[in-house]
């Protein structure tokens, strides 16, 4: 359960300096979209997620905090949620990151929906540790909503050839049971194809990216020490080398923190032959983030948004 947070209602500026109410921000993000309960790529997992169902109606329920609700809330959020976290068309300064790291990148744009906080945390453990794999449907919903509801991406999704979630060692896929970014990709592919008549043809490709060695958890190590651990951690399946020629990629995963993980997956892409890859996140604490509906330095953003 979360502290209690009032209605934010105040006014902000846009990537373009006008002033708008986060209100009109979030019907503009993507509004009143019908949920349905997301069932697991197992026998065992379709019957448990049934039973569920059965007694914790997707809809019925906030997924962030458990308060009824009734369908008609987007993504299966309370308004009291909606309205504390951080949300935004959101993306990291590559430019100002890099030049900041003395260093240059391989990823051509990085894009996220929320400020890394309480409750895309709860969110991302929920789905991650505690097995709450229904929760891929609804972050797949608002990630795929992120890139059709921003005009500044230009054609952007209509260039996507594959979406490619960031894949997990086998060690760690046994020990959880799935790869939440493979999950949260799914959904996300099958989101656009619905809204996208031109996209019917977008695939996830779950087995182009291999996780080649097993590293330590990046959280456990600081930044500059991140890049370093994932040295030859990812290697591409040379079944995919075909497809990835000349492609631009969408690269996904759950949370974007300084980058190493995403930066070398986008190295092994574009080493098989990628034109570009794109990545995008349910949420980001990174330091060069622009673009959220609390702007950094605001009261709001530092109050809501937790930083780990």
């Amino acid at each position: 359960m979360f502290q209690t947070h009032g209605n934010v209602q105040i006014k902000l500026e846009s990537l373009e300096g006008e002033s708008y109410n986060d209100t009109e921000d979030l019907d503009k993000f993507g509004k009143g979209r019908e949920m349905y309960y997301f069932t697991g790529h197992s026998s065992l997992d379709i019957f448990l997620e049934k039973i569920g169902q059965l007694l914790f109606p997707m809809g019925t329920y906030c997924i962030c905090c458990g308060k009824y609700i009734d369908i008609t809330r987007t993504y299966c959020i309370c308004d009291q949620c909606m309205d504390a976290i951080n949300w935004g068309f959101i993306y990291i300064d590559k430019e100002e990151e890099m030049k900041e790291a003395g260093r240059t990148g391989e990823l051509d744009s990085v894009l996220s929906c929320m400020v890394y906080g309480l409750h895309s945390r709860q969110l991302v453990f929920d789905l991650k540790y505690n097995k709450r794999t229904y929760l891929a449907r609804p972050l797949g919903m608002i990630m795929a909503d992120r890139l059709l509801n921003d005009e500044s991406l230009g054609d952007l999704v209509d260039r996507i050839d594959y979406v490619v979630p960031v894949p997990l060692h086998p060690s760690k896929f046994r020990t959880r049971g799935f790869n939440q970014a493979d999950l949260i990709s799914r959904e996300l592919v099958k989101r656009i194809k619905e809204n996208c008549p031109a996209k019917k043809e977008l695939r996830c490709l779950s087995g182009a990216l291999l996780r080649a060695r097993s590293t330590q958890a990046q959280r456990s190590v600081t930044g500059g020490e991140r890049f370093l651990n994932l040295e030859g951690a990812f290697s591409v399946d040379p079944g995919y080398a075909e497809k990835l020629k000349g492609a631009v990629i969408l690269l996904v995963d759950d949370i974007f923190t300084t980058g190493a993980t995403a930066d070398r997956c986008a190295g092994q892409l574009k080493a098989s032959g990628a034109a570009e890859v794109h990545f995008l996140s349910l949420a980001t604490g990174n330091y060069y983030l622009k673009g959220s509906f609390r702007p950094r330095g605001s009261e709001d953003f530092l109050k809501e948004s937790s930083f780990t």
